[in-house]
Order: structure tokens, then C-alpha cells, then sequence
């Protein structure tokens, strides 16, 4: 009997040692399994790091907890124009060189809050916005940084503050004007000074709505909702029409008008009515600009890339468009001419060499950035070449068939 009762307590310890064992092999199996787990979830997620900071077109950077850079993608490369391969290891104010930048992301490390600014990095044109998103629950790493070249979007914000100050510049004038010449009228003037204040009234309304009316084409040209119409054009005939339609103008102010055309010329693919407008808005310019007994000619010739002969200002912009072969039309006039520091200048939006004498002329400074763009719809090019005192010569590149 004691026999009996020893091998069952016997079995019952054997029994518990072997399901104690079976617990411990079971535990361990199933830590080990948590870890392969693990070890899957955390290498799927770096590969999904990895992959989203590659498919980022923003610079990013990952900082560690004594504030330096341990990972980098390649659009931060393409941005900074550095290597990979240096910037592992440094600081934030050695890559971007700029302290602002630097106290952002200690700042935002220390707040635990998300932070954005704009800087220009030093001898560079770019415009970059830096934003730091702190890690504060994370062991190894303490903030992620990006970075995005924004120089498109500053000159873009540039441009609209010029253009806003620039149509209150061009309108504040005829306002006052208007405003002033209203205020006498009430005072009940003579009737023939009355008549004469209500012209002045009326060629200020005549000027702002010109300014209106370029404004929208100038937007609907760079917005490309402005239909053009290309079929083969005479160019000489354009030209022609163009001179015919000034020449009482130029008489008035004792100019010589003349064109030199040289045959034989090749028909042209473009917009006859766009074109034109480009025409009359150069001869108007010249016009405007060339003293009493002064001349203003158009020359037309056809070009080839090919041709040695070509000058060379041609065969460039030949170059950048593409052309095999093309028209070239010249407003060549015995003017002021424009200073050498304002050439480049003369196709910007609203802008006046002389800003007295073009109001007084009627200008608004719009009518030579709606001929870039009109020339360059056609694949073509303008540009200006001028010495100031001895006059200016505009040129056209137009596609010949």
C-alpha cells in the first residue's frame, strides 16, 4: 500500500515537472516568435522609411539626441548640392549655415511643438522652408526635419506685391487727377474751362481702361486661355499694313518710316492679328521715342541656322528655339536709345526707363511683356539691343514654313 501511494506522489511530481517544463518551452517559444515579429515590424518599418524619404521630393533629415544628423535622403542632396556621405555626423547650423534655421530645431526640440520657418542659405538665390517635427517619446532619435525649396513660390508672392504695387502706382495718378478736376467742376467753372476739364477727365478714364484691358489680356496670355490662331502669314504684307496704319503719326512728328525687305521671304506660321499687335506696339515705342527728323525702318529677312553668314545674336536665339529656319523682323530707330543697365530690364511687367516720360506718353510699361509673351506662344523670340543717345533696334525670331 505505501508502495502504491509513493509512485503516485512519484507521478504526480514527475506530472508537474513536466508540465512546469512545458510552460517554460511554451513561454519561450512564444518570446521567441514576439521577437521575429518584432524584428519583422521593425524592419518593414524602416523599409517604409526608407522608401517614403525617397519619395519625398523635401530634404529630409533625421536628428539624434546630442542634435546630429544620423539619416539624409537624396532630394536633400539634389537641394543642398552636397554629398550623402558628409552630412551623416553633423550639426544643423554646419549643413544649412544659418542660425535661424539652427534655433528652429532646438527650439522645437526643447518645446516639443512643431516649428516652420523660410531662410536663404548664404551666396545662394534658393528660398528654403524649414519645418521641425520633434520626436519626444522616441530612445534613439529626437526630431525629424524637412526641408522644401520654395524660390518658385517667393518669386511668385514677389511678383504679385509688384504687380499689386505697381497697378495702385499706375492708377493712383488718373485717381487724382480725376478727383481734382470733379472738385473744380463743382465750383461751377466758365463753360470752356469746364469743357476742357471734362477732356482731361476723360483721356484719365481712357488711360486706366487701357491699363484694364492689358492687364486682362497680359493674364489670359500667361494663363494660356488666349486662343491663338496659326496659319501662314505674309510677313511683309503684315508689315506694310502696319506702317500705312502709323504713318500720319510719324509725319506729325516729322519721322522718315521706311521698311527694307529682303526677298525672297518665306512664309510665316503665326497669328496675323497677335503678330500685328506686336508690330504697332513696337513702332509705337519707336514713335514715341525718336526726336523731330529722326527714322525708324523695319527690316525683314529670312535666316537659316545653317548659314554661316547668320550673325551670331541670330543664330544664338535660333539656338534656344529650335529653329532650322526663321523671319526676322527689326523696329531699327535713331531714339534715345536705353541705358545699358536697363536693357534687360524693358520686357518686365510695368516697367519704365523714364517713368515721367512714359506717363506722359500714354504708356503703362505692359506693352512690351504682352509682345514677349505673344512672340514666345509662336515658339519665337525677341529681344532689344540699343546704346543710349543713338537709338534701338527690337528684333523678332518668327517661324518660317
Amino acid at each position: 500500500m505505501l508502495f502504491v501511494v509513493v509512485l503516485l506522489v512519484a507521478l504526480l511530481l514527475a506530472a508537474l515537472l513536466w508540465g512546469w517544463r512545458l510552460r517554460r518551452e511554451l513561454e519561450a517559444e512564444r518570446a521567441y516568435l514576439q521577437r521575429r515579429r518584432e524584428k519583422r515590424e521593425t524592419g518593414a518599418l524602416t523599409q517604409l522609411f526608407l522608401a517614403t524619404a525617397a519619395a519625398l521630393e523635401s530634404g529630409l533629415l533625421l536628428i539624434d539626441r546630442n542634435h546630429r544628423i544620423r539619416f539624409a535622403n537624396q532630394a536633400l542632396e539634389n537641394m543642398l548640392h552636397v554629398e550623402l556621405a558628409t552630412v551623416t555626423g553633423q550639426a544643423i547650423i554646419t549643413l544649412l549655415r544659418d542660425y535661424r534655421a539652427d534655433a528652429l530645431v532646438k527650439s522645437a526640440i526643447e518645446s516639443g511643438e512643431v516649428q516652420s520657418t523660410t531662410f536663404q542659405p548664404p551666396r545662394s538665390p534658393q528660398t528654403l522652408q524649414i519645418s521641425c517635427y520633434p520626436l519626444p517619446d522616441h530612445d534613439e532619435y529626437c526630431a525629424i526635419v524637412l526641408l522644401r525649396d520654395i524660390t518658385h513660390l517667393a518669386q511668385l508672392e514677389r511678383a504679385r506685391r509688384e504687380m499689386v504695387a505697381n497697378v495702385s502706382h499706375e492708377l493712383r495718378t488718373p485717381l487724382a487727377s480725376i478727383k481734382l478736376l470733379v472738385e473744380t467742376l463743382q465750383g461751377a467753372p466758365p463753360p470752356e474751362v469746364a469743357q476742357r476739364m471734362l477732356g482731361n477727365i476723360d483721356d484719365e478714364l481712357e488711360a486706366m481702361t487701357h491699363l484694364v484691358d492689358e492687364l486682362r489680356e497680359l493674364s489670359q496670355i500667361e494663363s494660356g486661355r488666349m486662343v491663338m490662331a496659326f496659319q501662314p502669314t505674309d510677313i511683309s504684307a503684315l508689315v506694310e499694313r502696319a506702317i500705312a496704319r502709323l504713318r500720319p503719326q510719324a509725319e506729325r512728328r516729322q519721322l522718315q518710316l521706311t521698311s527694307e525687305i529682303t526677298q525672297p521671304l518665306p512664309l510665316a506660321l503665326v497669328d496675323e492679328e497677335r503678330i500685328g499687335q506686336v508690330l504697332l506696339n513696337l513702332l509705337n515705342n519707336a514713335i514715341k521715342f525718336t526726336p523731330t527728323d529722326g527714322r525708324i525702318t523695319i527690316h525683314v529677312s529670312a535666316v537659316q541656322a545653317a548659314n554661316q553668314q547668320t550673325p551670331s545674336r541670330i543664330r544664338h536665339e535660333l539656338q534656344q528655339t529650335g529653329l532650322a529656319r526663321a523671319i526676322v523682323v527689326a523696329v531699327a530707330d535713331t531714339g534715345i536709345g536705353i541705358p545699358e543697365s536697363e536693357v534687360d530690364r524693358v520686357f518686365e511687367r510695368f516697367y519704365k526707363v523714364d517713368r515721367a516720360r512714359t506717363r506722359n506718353s500714354g504708356g503703362t510699361g505692359l506693352g512690351l511683356a504682352i509682345a514677349k509673351h505673344l512672340v514666345e506662344r509662336h515658339g519665337g523670340r525677341i529681344w532689344v539691343e540699343s546704346e543710349e543717345g543713338h537709338g534701338s533696334t527690337f528684333s523678332l525670331l518668327l517661324p518660317a514654313m
